[in-house]
């Protein structure tokens, strides 16, 4: 490392702030004045119950430096439930002792790394660079993260917005269909981010509209046979729209899948069962009871009651028969949140 990065990390750490923990008085004491002027915030305690106690009441820090063997709670004991709290903070352990049980617990709980007593307080300094550094790096990458979703997020709400402009009597249709199948994705179970590229594709499921010819969609009567061939071909022009796109999640295939049925009935290739995604089986059966119990133009709403009928009378046939059941308890919960009309 040359001069200009030392320079550089040297500034860096004066920025951090460090939590110390170490029994012993004269350790504690050397170290301490040793860390104190290289951070912005050195805090200092005797054993790991204090060490808990002052992260808890100053909502954690930078970095957390701790002696292992030590009385009232040990630094394992005191790590393990810092991480618990905030598990990215880096956690630098130091130890005199090399017992394999030692390893293996600091491994399952997530030490980041150790130093070997008696401590030599620049490979110290060296492992706390390299850990904060380590740190901040991957919640820049995760702050870059969640804005790039944030802008994804944006841009498919204004597709959304621009598909329903064209067709006022369906005006917020995917938006209750992506809160519903959402909601439905929850109480099933699944990982928060596949619940996220659920609530993604059916909030745009009906892209494909966007190609149909608008006096089709505001017909006030039910479509002839050609019609209905026509208005059925969106599903293929909202996945050819979104084929070249590159999303965490397969929303094209979501958006094409969207209207298949479990027996095959469906369209536009008629897959059956497990063929379908899980993420187009659960916006079918969300798509389904939002617009029978919302107005059409060619009628009015059915009702929520049918609806839920409808996918009770077919559960498992047409309709997976998880997402229909996550879909009967959501309702019963809050059925005016999901759907246009609650009759």
């Amino acid at each position: 490392m040359n001069a200009l990065e030392k320079d550089q990390d040297a500034e860096f750490l004066r920025t951090l702030s460090l939590l110390y923990v170490e029994d012993e008085e004269e350790v504690r004491r050397e170290l301490t004045r040793f860390l104190s002027r290289r951070f912005a915030k050195v805090d200092v305690a005797a054993n790991g119950q204090e060490g808990l106690e002052l992260f808890r009441q100053h909502g954690g820090y930078d970095i957390v430096v701790t002696d292992v063997r030590m009385p009232v709670m040990d630094g394992l004991s005191m790590a393990a439930a810092i991480k618990d709290i905030q598990r990215e903070v880096p956690v630098i352990v130091i130890t005199a002792y090399n017992e394999m049980d030692y390893f293996v617990r600091a491994i399952e709980i997530g030490i980041d790394r150790y130093i070997t007593k008696p401590v030599d307080p620049f490979l110290l300094m060296e492992a706390v660079s390299r850990s904060a550094k380590m740190h901040f790096h991957q919640r820049e990458i995760e702050r870059a993260r969640e804005e790039t979703t944030e802008a994804l997020n944006q841009v498919v709400a204004v597709l959304a917005r621009a598909i329903e402009v064209r067709d006022p009597y369906t005006d917020g249709h995917q938006k209750r269909v992506s809160q519903l199948a959402g909601a439905i994705a929850e109480r099933m179970g699944l990982p928060a981010a596949q619940v996220a590229g659920i609530r993604v594709g059916a909030s745009i499921h009906d892209i494909g509209k966007i190609q149909v010819p608008a006096e089709f969609l505001s017909m006030p009567r039910r479509p002839s046979p050609d019609e209905f061939a026509l208005i059925k071909a969106h599903v293929e022009a909202g996945y050819e729209i979104l084929g070249d796109a590159t999303f965490p999640w397969p929303i094209a295939q979501m958006v094409r899948q969207h209207h298949e049925r479990l027996d095959g009935s469906g369209y536009p290739q008629g897959l059956k069962g497990d063929e379908i995604s899980l993420e187009a089986r659960i916006i079918a059966v969300a798509d389904v009871v939002e617009a029978m119990s919302s107005d059409r133009p060619y009628r009015a709403a059915l009702g929520l009651e049918a609806a839920k009928e409808e996918i009770r009378q077919h559960r498992g046939t047409l309709y997976d028969g998880a997402a229909v059941d996550a879909c009967l308890a959501v309702l019963e919960s809050n059925p005016e949140r999901y759907v246009g009309t609650a009759a």
